[in-house]
C-alpha cells in the first residue's frame, strides 16, 4: 500500500543543523565556565559553533576529507585564539605550530596549579577550545553518519559533566536542561531520518510539509514532562546547591606547585578574589624577616620552572626535627595561623633553612625543593611553628666565601633548540656583568640592571607567551611582575656558570599595629625570587623585582649607603618608584634591596658602571639613512615614470602619459591638479602661480594637444607626441626654477600644503 511521502530533504537537513547548533551552544556554554570571565565562554561558544556548522557542511562527503577540513579548520582557530602574534595575514605559521606545541606541553602544569575557574592563559584555552570541537564534530559523526544518537551525546556529556565536577558554588540546572533541549533535538533530527524509510511522520497540508504530529498529543506531553522534570527534580534531590562530591581537578597531581615563569602568577596578582588572609605570622625574636618560602624550584625546560623530581630523599619527619644543615646565622621561631582554608599542602617557612616543625600531623621534607609538605593541608585556625636559621653575611664576606656548592641541576639551561634560551639574554647578561671581580658582584650587577634606573618597571597586567622567546620579549619591553624579572635573573646567572633557582611562596605581608614581629599574609602577597648559594650561608634570597624591598634571607648585608625609601601605599602591587619602595609603608633593607641605592661595587669599593650605545654612532647613523632615502627616493620615482613613457606603443597613448607625468612632477613642486579639474582649469591654475614667466605659450600649446589626443577621432603624429614632451619639459623647468631648493628634494609632502594657500590667494 502506498503512502505519502516523508520529510523533505532539506527540512531533514535544516534540522540536523539546528540539533547540532544546540549542542555546540550548551557544551560551550557549560564547559566554558570552567575558565575565568565571560569572554572565554563566548570563544567557546563560537568553537563549538564553528565545529558543528563545518561538520554538517561537509556531510556529504567523505569521512576522511570532513576531517581533515575539520582538522585544519581546528588549527586556524587554536592559532586565533591561543597565539595570534605568530600568524601571518591570519594564516597558521611554522612558528603557529611549535608555539601550540608548547603550549600543549603546559597544559597539564596549569590544570594541576589552578582552581576552577581558572583564569584563561593560551594554554588552557587552546586545550578547551580542541575539546570543545572534537565533543561538537564527534557528536554530528556518530549522530548523522553512523546513526548511533544516543552515543552522539556522551563526548559533550562528557564536557557539561566535567564542569560541574571541578566548579565550586551552586549548581545552576540551567546547564542541565539547555544540554537536554540540544539532545532531544538530536533525537528529533534523527528521527525524521529514520522515519523516512519506515513512512511519514507529517501529514501535508496544503501542499506544505508541517509539524502535525500523527501520533497524537501524547508524545507531546511526555516531552513537555520530561523537561519540566529536569528543571525541577535537582531542587528535590538532597545536597543540591552544594560542592561537588569530589573535586577531580585534583587527582592525578604530584601536590608540587607548577608554574610558569612568565604568565601564571598575574592572574593571582591581580584577581581580587585572592586579596584575603591566608594566614598570620608571629615572629620570636620580633625582627627583619624574609619571605615565606612554599618550595624552591630548580628545573627550567625553556618555558616553565619545576621542583625537582623526588628522587629518593623525601623523608617522614621524627619529632619535627628536619634532617637539613643548618648554615650559620640565628634562630628565628615563626607560628603560623591559618586564616583561610587554601587547600593546598605546603607548610610555609621562614630563612635559609628549616630545622624543626610542631604541628598535630605527619609532614614530610623534600631536601632538593627545601619544602614541607602534609597529607592534606590545615584547616582554618589551626596553627603551626617552625624553627629557622637566619644568615647574617656581609657583601665582603660573600666576596670571599663565594658561590657554591655548584648542584649540576641548579646550572642547567635547556639544550633543545626549541626551548633553547635567546642569545639576546645571554648576550646582555654578559654585557651586565663586564668588569665584576666575584661571582657576588655578577649577581648584583644583574639585579641591579632590573631596575627602575634602567627601564624596568613592575605591571601585573603584562601578557606574555609560554615560550623561551618570551624571556628576550620581557628583556626588550621592561615591563612585567615577580615571575618576570626573577626567571630571567636566574636564566642569566645560569648562562654565567652561577647556580641560581627560583623560591616560591609570598612576601612578608602587612606588620599588625601595636604587635611586634606580627604579619598579616594574604593571596596577593604570593611571590617569587632568586636564590643563590653561598659557601658556608647556603642559599640566600636575591629579589630583583622593583615593587619589592629586598627582605632577604641575609636580611642586613648591604653594598651601598641606605637613602630614603619612598613607601608604597597599602597597595604595593601598584607601587612602582625609581628610587625603590616599601611594603606598607614597612621598609626593609637587605641585599640589593628596593632601600639602598644599587650601585656596582668593584675593587676598592669604587662604583663601576657599563659604557652605553654611543650617541653619536646612531645620530650618524640616522644621517647615513636619511641621505639614502633622499638620493633613493627620486631615482626611484623617475624610474618608474621612463618605464611608464617606454611602455607607451602609440603617439595617442604617450602624450595621454607624458601629461600623466607631467601632472605627478608638478604636484611634487607645489601645484597639484585637484580630482575634479578639467585640463583647461588646470592650465588656469597653473598660470595663476606666476611662476611660468615664459613657459605660458608651451603650457596653452601642450594643454591644446592633450584635449585632442584624448577627444579627437583623429589619431596624432609622432611629431606631436614629441612636441608635448618638450612643452612638458618647459613648464616643469620654469616651475622648478621658482622652487626652492627644500622643497624640490622633499616634494609635496612638506610644502603641498602651504603652497595651496597660497594659490588660493589669486
Amino acid at each position: 500500500m502506498g503512502h505519502t511521502a516523508g520529510t523533505s530533504i532539506r527540512l531533514q537537513r535544516l534540522s540536523a543543523l539546528v540539533a547540532i547548533a544546540l549542542i555546540a551552544i550548551a557544551v560551550g556554554f557549560a564547559f566554558g565556565r570552567i575558565l575565568d570571565g565571560p569572554g572565554s565562554t563566548y570563544r567557546m561558544i563560537t568553537v563549538g559553533l564553528a565545529s558543528g556548522v563545518l561538520a554538517w557542511a561537509t556531510e556529504r562527503r567523505g569521512m576522511l576529507i570532513a576531517t581533515l577540513v575539520s582538522a585544519a579548520a581546528l588549527l586556524l582557530a587554536v592559532t586565533w585564539l591561543a597565539v595570534p602574534h605568530t600568524t601571518w595575514f591570519t594564516l597558521p605559521t611554522a612558528t603557529s605550530v611549535r608555539s601550540l606545541g608548547t603550549l600543549a606541553t603546559l597544559v597539564g602544569a596549569q590544570a594541576r596549579q589552578y582552581v576552577s575557574p581558572a583564569p584563561a592563559t593560551p594554554s588552557l584555552v587552546m586545550a578547551g577550545a580542541v575539546a570543545v570541537w572534537a565533543a561538537v564534530f564527534s557528536c554530528h559523526a556518530l549522530a548523522f553518519r553512523a546513526q548511533s544518537p544516543l552515543l552522539a551525546l556522551v563526548p559533550p556529556l562528557a564536557l557539561v559533566v566535567f564542569a560541574d565536577s571541578v566548579l565550586d558554588g551552586a549548581i545552576k540546572p540551567v546547564y542541565g536542561v539547555l544540554f537536554l533541549v540540544a539532545a532531544l533535538a538530536v533525537l528529533f533530527a534523527d528521527s525524521l531520518r529514520r522515519i523516512r524509510a519506515w513512512g511519514p511522520v507529517w501529514s501535508p497540508v496544503a501542499g506544505r510539509d508541517r509539524l502535525l504530529p500523527v501520533a497524537g498529543r501524547n508524545a507531546r506531553w511526555v516531552g513537555t514532562s520530561a523537561l519540566v522534570a529536569a528543571v525541577l527534580a535537582p531542587l528535590l534531590v538532597p545536597g543540591f546547591g552544594t560542592t561537588s562530591v569530589f573535586d577531580i581537578s585534583r587527582l592525578g597531581g604530584d601536590h608540587r606547585l607548577h608554574v610558569s615563569p612568565l604568565v601564571q602568577m598575574g592572574s593571582v596578582l591581580t584577581d581580587p578574589k585572592y586579596d584575603v588572609p591566608f594566614y598570620e605570622v608571629q615572629v620570636s625574636p620580633p625582627g627583619r624577616q624574609s619571605y615565606w618560602r612554599m618550595e624552591s624550584l630548580d628545573s627550567f625546560d625553556g618555558n616553565t620552572w619545576e621542583a625537582l623530581p623526588d628522587d629518593g630523599s623525601t623523608t617522614q619527619l621524627q619529632n619535627g626535627a628536619i634532617p637539613s644543615a643548618p648554615e650559620r646565622g640565628r634562630s628565628v621561631t615563626q607560628t603560623f595561623t591559618m586564616m583561610h582554608d587554601l587547600g593546598y599542602s605546603w607548610l610555609v617557612s621562614g630563612g635559609n633553612e628549616p630545622t624543626q616543625i610542631s604541628i598535630g600531623h605527619d609532614v614530610s621534607w623534600h631536601p632538593p625543593s627545601s619544602s614541607l609538605t602534609m597529607d592534606g593541608w590545615p584547616n582554618d585556625g589551626e596553627s603551626y611553628t617552625v624553627t629557622s636559621t637566619y644568615a647574617n653575611p656581609t657583601p665582603h664576606q660573600l666576596r670571599v666565601a663565594g658561590v657554591g656548592p655548584v648542584d649540576a641541576a641548579d646550572v642547567k639551561l635547556p639544550t633543545d633548540p626549541t626551548m633553547a634560551v635567546p642569545t639576546s639574554v645571554i648576550d646582555a647578561a654578559r654585557r651586565w656583568t663586564r668588569g665584576a671581580d666575584t661571582k657576588y658582584d655578577e649577581v648584583m650587577d644583574i639585579m641591579r640592571h632590573l631596575q627602575p634606573s634602567h627601564g624596568f618597571s613592575y605591571d601585573a597586567t603584562v601578557d606574555l607567551q609560554d615560550d623561551s622567546q618570551s624571556l628576550a620579549d620581557f628583556l626588550h619591553g621592561r615591563k612585567g611582575f615577580c615571575q618576570q624579572f626573577a626567571s630571567l635573573m636566574a636564566v642569566m646567572l645560569r648562562s654565567l656558570h652561577i647556580p641560581a633557582r627560583l623560591g616560591l611562596g609570598f612576601a612578608e605581608g602587612a606588620p599588625v599595629p601595636n604587635e611586634a614581629g606580627t604579619y598579616i599574609v594574604n593571596g596577593q602577597d604570593y611571590h617569587t625570587w632568586v636564590e643563590v648559594p653561598f659557601k658556608g650561608f647556603g642559599y640566600l634570597t636575591f629579589d630583583p623585582t622593583p615593587n619589592f624591598p629586598d627582605l632577604s634571607s641575609t636580611g642586613y648585608a648591604t653594598v651601598s649607603t641606605a637613602t630614603s625609601p619612598n613607601t608604597c601605599p597599602s597597595d604595593k602591587k601598584s607601587c612602582n618608584s625609581d628610587s625603590g619602595g616599601g611594603t606598607d609603608g614597612h621598609h626593609q633593607q637587605g641585599i640589593g634591596g628596593e632601600g639602598s641605592t644599587a650601585t656596582q661595587v668593584g675593587p676598592g669599593g669604587q662604583a663601576t658602571s657599563h659604557p652605553a650605545i654611543s650617541v653619536s654612532k646612531l645620530a650618524l647613523a640616522a644621517i647615513a639613512v636619511a641621505l639614502l632615502a633622499a638620493i633613493a627616493t627620486p631615482l626611484l620615482r623617475g624610474l618608474r615614470r621612463r618605464r611608464r613613457l617606454h611602455a607607451a606603443n602609440d603617439p595617442r597613448t604617450l602624450i595621454i602619459t607624458t601629461y600623466d607625468v607631467f601632472a605627478e612632477q608638478a604636484r611634487e613642486l607645489g601645484v597639484s591638479r585637484a580630482p575634479g579639474d578639467t585640463l583647461d582649469e588646470f592650465r588656469d591654475r597653473l598660470a595663476a602661480t606666476d611662476r611660468l614667466l615664459d613657459a605660458d605659450r608651451p603650457l596653452v600649446r601642450m594643454t591644446t594637444e592633450v584635449e585632442r589626443a584624448a577627444y579627437s577621432a583623429e589619431p596624432p603624429d609622432e611629431a606631436t607626441a614629441q612636441e608635448v614632451s618638450r612643452d612638458a619639459e618647459a613648464v616643469l623647468h620654469a616651475l622648478r626654477s621658482t622652487t626652492p631648493f627644500p622643497h624640490r628634494v622633499w616634494g609635496h609632502y612638506r610644502y603641498e600644503r602651504g603652497t595651496r594657500r597660497r594659490i588660493g590667494r589669486y
